[in-house]
């Protein structure tokens, strides 16, 4: 009984050193942030620039403590990347998230990752440039926020495991290559805010079966939704396209349902639109 004692006395001892450590600081997440490298590896999701290598207020890399997380939150002094972060082999990092709602420059900091599977944005953000998940072939879903207007080119191409895509805002403009060899998607729906589609943004999604166009689309390039999966496109009536591209739905191993409202735009210029293998039905 004297030893369990004892060793109840130690315990308790070290218990309240750890919290009165904490007091004076400015919240738990500045205690925990102090010793990263005494935590278990990959458990804490605790706020620590100690897991970054600094420039400025720049994230440039990972610190050997901040690869071995499995969840990582980007603290809010960081206001951008300065290189693919998360690229090295090193790295275990599986979730991201921001501390901080606010714009931030990604500038292709998630980039190359093999390990991301998931990344939360900030609410305020503006801007997906060009290849900013470029080859994140673990990505499994992504939330578009709603101050994201526009999709750089090849912002996410090659995301060989990307499945689901939300978007949450007025989305204007899907850039070439956007989606290319995103062979995993099969959930994406696009706000009617989409008025441009360019070549080759859905080129090699194999998993996608169908897809409903926006209705104020008005020009769509060259082998957008080409060698997919698709089977079944939905035309609202509303839909007037002033540029397109008959290679826009081609196909090489199936036909594709093409459906329209009787009397339409696309109802009257059916054949101008689709060059070969596809069916036009009507939408009751």
């Amino acid at each position: 009984m004297k030893v369990h004692l004892r060793i109840f006395a130690i315990v308790l001892t070290l218990v309240m050193a750890v919290s009165f450590a904490g007091c004076g600081k400015e919240g738990a997440s500045s205690n925990l942030a102090s010793s990263p490298d005494k935590e278990e590896p990959g458990v804490s999701t605790a706020v620590s620039e100690e897991y970054f290598e600094w420039d400025g207020d720049l994230i440039s890399a990972l610190t050997e403590s901040g690869m071995k997380q499995t969840e990582i939150v980007i603290p809010k002094r960081c206001t951008g990347f300065n290189g693919a972060v998360f690229a090295a082999d090193e790295c275990q990092v599986k979730s991201v998230a921001f501390e901080s709602d606010a714009d931030f420059d990604l500038n292709r900091g998630l980039s190359c990752s093999h390990t991301l599977e998931r990344v939360e944005l900030p609410s305020g953000l503006t801007k997906i440039s060009d290849m900013e998940f470029w080859r994140c072939d673990a990505l499994e879903e992504i939330t578009i926020p709603a101050g994201v207007t526009d999709l750089g080119q090849y912002a996410f191409q090659d995301c060989g495991n990307l499945k689901k895509v939300v978007i949450e805002g007025a989305l204007t403009d899907i850039k070439p290559h956007t989606f290319d060899l995103c062979s995993s998607l099969t959930d994406i729906t696009l706000p009617d805010t989409v008025t441009k589609m360019d070549e080759y943004a859905f080129y090699n999604c194999a998993s996608l079966k169908e897809i409903t166009l926006p209705s104020g689309l008005t020009e769509i390039g060259g082998f957008a939704f080409a060698n997919s999966g698709v089977e079944k496109v939905v035309v609202p009536p509303e839909l007037t396209l002033e540029k397109w591209d008959t290679t826009a739905f081609v196909q090489s191993d199936h036909d594709v349902e093409i459906y329209v409202t009787e009397g339409s735009w696309m109802d009257q210029n059916f054949e101008s639109v689709f060059d070969g293998a596809f069916h036009k039905n009507y939408t009751e």
